[in-house]
Parts: structure tokens; sequence; C-alpha cells
């Protein structure tokens, strides 16, 4: 499954509340008209009654037309260089009682493979000193199943079911709606090349096209990564979103919505990678047949992490090998994130087996694909061409940590246990070795804090040695209970200075009564 490393979309609840003029304001009005095709035609309407200053969103690579209605604008300009890679700012003065219109039309602003559809609105943004209404006209054969973020209002038409929101500038001045819809069955088309099927709508030949021409640009290199000479026949089927979690799930194998982590011959792709840069459909394409031919290799999906990071990092090699520059992933701002917030130790990805997301998706696959990218980097580009070149020389299925350790030390030429553990991954090819220096290590983490022999524990662990880790564990248990008895005597000690104090504060009751009496 490959993901965006970071969701860049904030949920939100927009209250409802009514837009009118106010000195110094503007109102924003956007109408998104869906057409059966899944064109949008798209106007943003600027209105004022009194003189100001504004900007707005407007697309970078869509052309568009720009109108003045009524009054007058001046001191235009528009900034290319802002925070939304598809989006400039478009910044400009206005006379009162202007009115502007920008124009233009999208052809993936509704996503539909039959029977299910998506709109998704484009970005929108606005001066923060400005209020906007949104408006969505979708066709009344489209059935609404859900509508992102909540605060919308929904009007019936005779010919669309429009949804509203209203936006108070001050409170929130960005805003993206999805809407998912039902529509009625059609027929899906088939495109093929080699053993390789895509099944699409007939408005999608195009996008299928792209999919067959990168797909043989990089199967032969694909091949060669994992030592797979026979072509493994797959089928690619088209989905859209219908939640705002699902944008940023680009591509998955296997039945939607289940544990499943690979279904042998399968890969769904989003038809969101239509409205993402150039390079994103290869990247998601080649992670998933990377998933597919892996799998054939021998690398199990018991090691999920491995699979993920591996499939991350080997696709962005493809595509760079293909002509294309995608940007480096995780950056060097989510690197430092993530370090500072795990402190390096990784030791948590050990846990990621088989099917399911892990609790914290974005942490999961940037710490595997860091660990991916810093082998190859260690040990050199052609590591894992060796490492699937070393299973499949013994036509081994390698389902566990240790088996993945041999081959690497293998297709290393040394033993790579050192570089696992600067990640606080504690591997080693034995079993038995590898759990037990595991436990010990386990236990010298959580008793670090009050431990007075952690420090040596973790001293003795560096060995990597059955023998250590024995050893570890006993001083670790040594030191809980040297500290347990450590502190029994200090409650001892307090218990009897108490049981003292009390004892002489009492004065015995004759001679109380002697030193009364005369």
């Amino acid at each position: 499954m490959r993901r965006l490393a970071f969701a860049l979309i904030i949920l939100i609840s927009i209250p409802y509340f009514q837009i009118a003029f106010a000195d110094g304001k503007g109102i924003y009005t956007y109408t998104y008209t869906v057409k059966e095709t899944g064109w949008v035609d798209i106007i943003t309407r600027f209105e004022s009654n009194s003189s100001g200053s504004s900007w707005v969103l407007v697309p970078k690579f869509q052309k568009y037309s720009l109108r003045v209605v009524s009054g007058s604008i001046k001191n235009e300009k528009v900034i290319e260089n802002t925070s939304y890679y598809f989006y400039s700012n478009y910044t400009f003065s206005y006379s009162p009682g202007t009115t502007i219109e920008i124009n233009w039309s999208y052809r993936f602003g509704a996503l539909i493979v039959e029977p299910n559809g998506a709109f998704f609105s484009t970005q929108i943004g606005f001066n923060r000193m400005d209020d906007a209404l949104i408006l969505v006209k979708l066709p009344k054969m489209y059935s609404i199943k859900g509508v992102e973020p909540s605060g919308y209002a929904i009007e019936n038409g005779s010919d669309y079911n429009v949804v509203k929101y209203y936006l108070n500038g001050m409170r929130n001045n960005t805003l993206r709606v999805l809407i998912s819809f039902e529509t009625e069955k059609a027929e899906m088309k088939e495109m093929k090349v080699g053993k390789l099927t895509v099944v699409y709508p007939a408005r999608y030949q195009d996008f299928a096209g792209n999919i067959t021409k990168y797909y043989e640009k990089s199967l032969k290199m694909i091949q060669n990564i994992t030592s797979l000479r026979e072509e493994i026949p797959v089928k690619v089927n088209l989905f859209v979103p219908e939640k705002m979690e699902d944008i940023t799930t680009q591509g998955y194998t296997g039945p939607r919505y289940t544990s499943d982590v690979i279904t042998q011959g399968e890969v769904n792709l989003n038809m969101m990678l239509a409205r993402m840069p150039e390079y994103e459909l290869p990247l998601t394409l080649i992670h998933e047949l990377l998933h597919q031919y892996m799998q054939a290799a021998g690398l199990g999906v018991e090691l999920r992490w491995f699979h993920e990071g591996l499939a991350q990092y080997l696709s962005s090699v493809i595509v760079r090998e293909m002509g294309m520059n995608p940007p480096e992933e995780p950056d060097n701002d989510t690197v430092r994130q993530i370090m500072a917030y795990t402190g390096g130790d990784f030791s948590f990805l050990l846990d990621w087996r088989g099917g399911g997301l892990p609790g914290d998706p974005s942490l999961y696959y940037s710490a595997s694909l860091i660990i991916a990218k810093d082998l190859a980097r260690k040990y050199g580009d052609d590591i894992y061409k060796k490492l699937f070149a070393e299973m499949r020389k013994d036509k081994a299925t390698v389902n566990s940590p240790e088996d993945l350790l041999k081959y690497l030390n293998r297709a290393a030429g040394e033993n790579v246990s050192d570089f696992f553990r600067s990640y606080g991954m504690i591997i080693s090819e034995s079993v038995q070795r590898s759990s037990l220096t595991r436990t010990a290590w386990s236990y010298v983490k959580q008793t670090s804090w009050f431990n007075p022999f952690a420090g040596i524990a973790a001293k003795i662990l560096e060995d990597g040695s059955e023998d250590s880790a024995t050893l570890a564990i006993y001083l670790t248990v040594l030191g809980v209970l040297t500290e347990a008895l450590g502190l029994a005597l200090i409650i001892s000690t307090l218990l009897s200075i108490k049981k003292g104090v009390r004892r002489s504060s009492r004065v015995p009751q004759a001679e109380v009564e002697s030193s009364t009496s005369q």
C-alpha cells in the first residue's frame, strides 16, 4: 500500500452562518457545477461595496479567465511561490462596488468509476478579512452518500442538489470539500500489455494508457531487482475516495477495507493520482508492483515494515531511472521530527506484521523508508538486488527478522546486525538469541529510570550473544530487587523513627501524677 507520508488535509467543522456585506470586507462566492462527465465548471466571484485589497488562490497550471464585472481593480499581481503546489496567490486592490469573476473548468473535479463517484473541490483559499459562500451543484442523477467536512446545508433543486458552506474568513479562510456519491453502473473497458490488464471507465482511457506506458518502462527494472524473470499476471482496478482519509491512500492490493496486505495479481489505484504531480502515478504503480514481485521472490508479508519501506524506496529509485525527479521522502524536516519523537529507537517496527495499518501510519511508513534508504546508503545501491538473488538461490520464503538478517548478511558480505542495533532493532540470525536479546533490551529500557544496573546490562548487550542477553536479564532483575530492598530498608527506617518519636512523646502516668502532687 502506498500512502502520502503526511496528510495535508485538515478536517474542520464549519459553523453555519449568513453572509452580509460589511465595510472593508468582501464576499467570495465559489460555484462548482459538476457535469455528468466528471468535468467541473468553477466560478469564483468576488464582490464588495467598499474599497480595499484582497487575495485569492487561482490555478497555477490550468488556464483561467478573469473578468471585471463592475468597479475597478489595480495593483494586481500573481504570486506563484505559495505553500500550495497547484495554486498561485492572486492579490489585488479594488474600488467601491467592485465585482470580479474568475472562471475555469477542471476535468478531474469529480472522479467517477461507476457506480462510485467523488467530488473533491479545488483548494479554497482567500483573504482572512473576507467571507465566502461555497456552492457545489451535483446533478440529480447522483445520489449523495457522504459530505466532508461537517457544517454544510443541502438544498434540493429541479436539476441539481446543492451543497452549501458559509465561511467566516476570520475563523477559517481555507477549505477542501469531499462529496461521495453513487451513480448508475456502466460497462468497464480493458487495456492489456503483456500480462498486465487495466480495467477502466471509457472516460479515462488516456489515464489507463499512462499506466501501461509506465508498466512497460519499469517492468525490466523490477524483474532485475527481484531476480524474477517471469512476468506476473496483474489486474489493475481504479477506485475513487469515499472519505477524506482515502485521499492519502494512493494504491493498495487486495480487497478494499480488509486486513489483507497482498492479493497476488491484484493492484488498485486511486483516481486522485490524476490530480497529483506527474511522478505520483508511476511511483504508486511501481510501489504496488514491487509488492507483487517481492512477495513472489520470497519476501513474506509478516515483514510488513520491510515490505513497505523497500517498496517505497525502490519505486523512487526506478522512477528516477525513468527520468522523473520526485522529491526526497521523507524530507529532512520529517526525518528530524521522527528521530526526535522516537529517540532513534525504531524497534516498534518489528511488531508491524501481516495485514492492517498501525496506529500511526505516517510514522511507521516513514521510519520503514528511513531504514531502507540507510541500508542502501551504507551497503551499496545493489544491496537489494543481491538480497533477492540470495533468497532466490535458496528458494526461500523470508517471513522473520532473523531470516531477513541472514540473507542481508550474505548480500552485504558482513554482519549487518549492528546497523539494525543502531536503530534500536535487536535482530540476530538465531531466532532464540534474537528473541532473548529483544526481551533483555525490553527489560533494560523499562527499568532504566530506576535500575542501578541498567547501564551495565545495556553495555553487556552490545556483545549480541545469547549468554550476554541472559546475563543482562539477571542483572536487570538483580537491579530491580536491589532497588526494592533499598526502598524497603528506607521505609523500615522511617517507620522505626516514627515509632521512636511517638514513644518519646508519651510520659508515664505515675510520673505525671508524682510531678503534679504536693
